[in-house]
């Protein structure tokens, strides 16, 4: 009994922070290019905008197999509907992926204006702070410019510009083990 409870009290921060990732994902792709009106006080992220603009969903996810080195329990058993298991079609080719590191769940939409934006989850063996490190040197090599990094023991998150691109980068140590990679992203 103690080993489930112990399991779901560290299943407790991935979920809080897929929910958010993926959250932040819907408030993204629900802006129409419009201003919308500050948002009303009492909650951290303000009510969510009516928008009366089709979005339409990415349905063909970029493949990466799954070999097999990352333990099953890992990944979401059940993705909510517009969900894949899959790297987004429309993620920036320029945001390096870790080495190693496999889709947990992703998502992309093009917006009513026509720009693109989306959310994806990557797990890895490897820790935080070791992929926070490489992210350090590779988005630079890959013409990315870092416009805020946080750098902890167990956590790392980078905002991060190209072009007309834009990202942030999360990256968390899993209780169980390992890290988990987060990436909201949007741009042309």
């Amino acid at each position: 009994m103690e080993r489930s409870r112990s399991k779901t009290q560290h299943s407790l921060p991935r979920l809080i922070a897929t929910t958010l990732a993926f959250s932040l994902v819907g408030l993204a792709a629900c802006d129409s290019g419009t201003p919308e009106p500050d948002a009303p006080a009492g909650g951290e992220f303000g009510a969510l905008p009516n928008e009366s603009a089709p979005i339409e969903v990415e349905t063909a996810p970029v493949e990466i197999p799954r070999d097999g080195s990352i333990a099953p329990d890992r990944f979401p058993s059940d993705l909510p509907d517009g969900l894949t298991a899959e790297i987004p079609k429309n993620f920036p080719r320029t945001l390096p992926l870790y080495p190693g590191a496999q889709p947990a769940q992703g998502l992309g939409v093009t917006r009513a204006n026509g720009t693109d934006a989306g959310g994806l989850q990557l797990v890895s063996n490897d820790s935080a702070a070791d992929v926070s490190k490489w992210y350090e040197g590779e988005l630079v090599k890959n013409g990315w410019v870092v416009t805020e990094s946080e750098m902890g023991n167990a956590t790392g998150s980078f905002s991060i510009t190209r072009d007309s691109d834009s990202a942030r980068v999360f990256v968390m140590d899993n209780p169980e083990g390992g890290s988990d990679l987060f990436f909201v992203f949007e741009g042309s």
